[in-house]
């Protein structure tokens, strides 16, 4: 716009109207362009900031993962895990979300489907269950918070007879919104899991940060050097346009000055 206004400038003077129309727009696109380089150069910022010093996850630690503990058994038994939750009105735990101060009743069977009795010992994994709740009812069964296990006296089971051992389980009244583990994926992930014989996988309702969190992990995964070059290309691009919008600006105002002065 700027070359045809110009080159027809000496053969149709009213077109230094134009020129003043131009100029104002010239002056905010100056203005908004001087205002994107400042947020691109806070961006740089940030990334420099963060490639010199890289920020920890707040749950870094390598805990136990909740399906890394197996329990030693005879082929001759079975085991089973269910989840009912006692507060939403004993209905399965995992056909619903779990709310704060929720109680959720967990119910392992042991079956001897051999021919003779045998000696079992119940172990159930609960490390995942306590990021988000605490047991308020053993049912008579030992805690062991280093390995992560609640666990059961050893007993005799009967041929083709089962056992059930049972807790229960009471969700924070205020639910944790801390970052998901580096090391163990399955730490704070909003859903409580166990494991006896059969995977149980419970839903929390998780504040706002960690549905943010969760969005953020699905997102593909670039490195923050390939984010400084990308912001890098773009604030390169920015000033080349800054500079040149300063520079046609300058031109329309010399026009305008020559114009009114008669030189053109």
């Amino acid at each position: 716009m700027f070359r045809k206004i110009v080159s027809n400038l000496p053969f149709s003077p009213a077109l230094v109207g134009q020129l003043g129309v131009y100029s104002k727009r010239l002056n905010r696109e100056e203005k908004t362009r001087l205002i994107g380089l400042f947020f691109l150069i806070l961006t740089l910022g940030v990334q420099l900031v963060a490639a010199i010093q890289p920020s920890e996850s707040a749950n870094a630690s390598d805990a136990k993962s909740f399906n890394a503990i197996t329990t030693a058994h005879d082929n001759n038994i079975t085991q089973s895990l269910i989840a009912n939750n006692l507060s939403q009105g004993y209905v399965d735990a995992s056909s619903v979300t779990a709310q704060a101060s929720d109680q959720i009743n967990f119910i392992a069977n042991i079956k001897n489907v051999g021919q003779v009795s045998i000696k079992s010992r119940a172990t159930i994994p609960i490390s995942d269950i306590l990021d988000y709740a605490t047991i308020i009812d053993t049912g008579g069964g030992i805690i062991d918070k280093t390995e992560g296990t609640i666990s059961w006296a050893e007993s005799t089971i009967k041929a083709n007879d089962s056992q059930t051992r049972s807790f229960v389980a009471k969700v924070l009244d205020t639910i944790p919104a801390t970052a998901q583990g580096v090391n163990n994926k399955n730490s704070f992930d909003c859903k409580i899991t166990s494991t006896f014989g059969n995977p149980i996988n419970i839903a929390v309702e998780c504040p706002t940060q960690k549905i943010i969190e969760r969005i953020d992990s699905q997102l593909p995964k670039t490195n923050v050097s390939n984010g400084i070059l990308f912001t890098g290309f773009i604030f390169t691009i920015a000033i080349y346009l800054y500079v040149r919008t300063i520079q046609i600006n300058k031109e329309v105002r010399l026009i305008r000055k020559d114009s009114s002065t008669g030189t053109i």
